[in-house]
């Protein structure tokens, strides 16, 4: 038992530890095949005198060819003069990769380490949400019009297609978990402790775990496929044969298709077996009565308030402003006087403090909340509406980032 009286966290389950195996596999892949690809192409690139962009004049001068090659990896800019709808389908591709990137830095970095700069990450997220609508839109019109170009299309090979495809699924099958819902601060303790090698528990939404575990698919998977230098480079790749293998290699012989197959299974078979057994086990997960959601999350699943509080709130709002009905019990008000969290003077702190049982969780969430603009985020009077050990008890083993002293 800690300070508060809580239970210590319980073990990790084998879900857990199977999709962090996966990931740190996955991860080893994707780094060691981006340095022997990176070498390969920089060796290819002296054989053959360079990467030429088909375009006059060519830049002279160091500064000019920086410029130019900034040029071509951020804006596309030989595929915007060749080919314009090329042009079209690979910035929604790319800037939609970019911005989904950005917006998931949220799992992967706290506050505290980017000080002011965490605002910048906030203010980013809604743009992620259109990044995810680009990014499986650009790729699936790139991909048609490879197949409409036949001869002279980039990807020919299945490994190319595979990762095309995950890179259409994966942002889609996100889209479906945000309305499914999610302990968005149990996947990031999962992924910080993946960082810092000190495993938080990750929990078993099956959405999550399907989307998860295509995501180290494609991480295994972009090293073997000429996208992996596609993706920063555009059209500059008109090097033959730089990761395009002929009929006779050895990305073609048996012996290899075995063995990746072999390694693909080993890798990815066990986390999809215990992640389908746990789901079994756990079952599909209600969506609880919003009538009865405040008494709910305090004497059913703990979790049920973390997953649903927003689409709570917000149908809540809905009954209060436009329908004319509001319970004396079910209020915001009550939820700010239930969970106050006392200042260093002994007063409830607002939402702008850290240490405020709302804005801890959202400012790690990099979730911009609106509803103190209108509503008072602290209670005038120190005294709470219901005991401390009630309060607590609400989440077992999950102080960190919600609830401090």
């Amino acid at each position: 038992m800690d300070d508060f009286g809580l239970a210590e966290a319980p073990p990790l389950s084998a879900l857990t530890i199977a999709f962090a195996t996966m990931f740190y596999a996955a991860a080893a892949i994707l780094f060691l095949g981006l340095l022997i690809q990176t070498v390969r192409l920089a060796w290819r690139t002296a054989r053959s005198g360079g990467i030429t962009v088909p375009e006059t004049p060519a830049e002279t001068t160091l500064p000019g060819r920086a410029v130019r090659l900034a040029s071509e990896v951020f804006l596309l800019r030989s595929t915007f003069f060749a080919d314009r709808w090329a042009w079209i389908f690979g910035a929604a591709f790319h800037f939609g990769l970019l911005l989904v990137l950005v917006r998931h830095l949220r799992y992967m970095l706290e506050p505290a380490w980017l000080g002011p700069l965490w605002k910048l990450v906030i203010w980013a997220q809604p743009f992620g949400v259109y990044g995810g609508i680009a990014l499986p839109l650009g790729a699936a019109a790139w991909w048609i019009r490879q197949a409409w170009l036949g001869d002279r299309r980039i990807l020919d090979s299945r490994i190319d297609r595979i990762v095309l495809a995950l890179l259409i699924a994966i942002p889609l099958i996100g889209y479906v978990n945000t309305y499914v819902r999610t302990d968005v601060i149990a996947v990031k303790g999962f992924m910080l402790g993946l960082l810092t090698f000190d495993l938080k528990p990750l929990p078993s939404d099956p959405v999550l775990l399907a989307h998860l575990w295509l995501v180290a698919l494609l991480m295994i998977l972009l090293p073997f496929s000429r996208l992996l230098l596609l993706i920063p480079l555009g059209s500059m790749l008109h090097l033959p044969a730089v990761l395009v293998a002929g009929p006779g290699s050895w990305r073609r012989s048996p012996n290899f298709i075995w063995t990746a197959v072999v390694l693909l299974l080993a890798l990815l078979g066990p986390p999809a077996v215990i992640a389908a057994a746990q789901v079994g086990k756990d079952g599909v997960r209600p969506v609880p009565r919003f009538a009865g959601l405040v008494d709910a999350h305090r004497t059913d699943d703990s979790t049920v308030m973390i997953r649903f509080h927003p689409k709570f709130l917000l149908t809540h709002r809905v009954a209060v402003v436009r329908q004319g009905a509001q319970a004396p019990n079910d209020n915001i008000e009550r939820c700010v006087s239930c969970h106050a969290v006392n200042g260093a003077d002994g007063t409830p702190v607002a939402y702008d403090d850290p240490k405020h049982f709302c804005g801890s969780c959202h400012l790690r969430a990099a979730v911009a909340v609106d509803c103190f603009e209108c509503h008072n985020s602290r209670i005038p009077k120190q005294e709470s509406a219901l005991p401390s050990a009630t309060r607590f008890a609400a989440l077992p083993g999950r102080t960190e980032g919600r609830i401090r002293p």
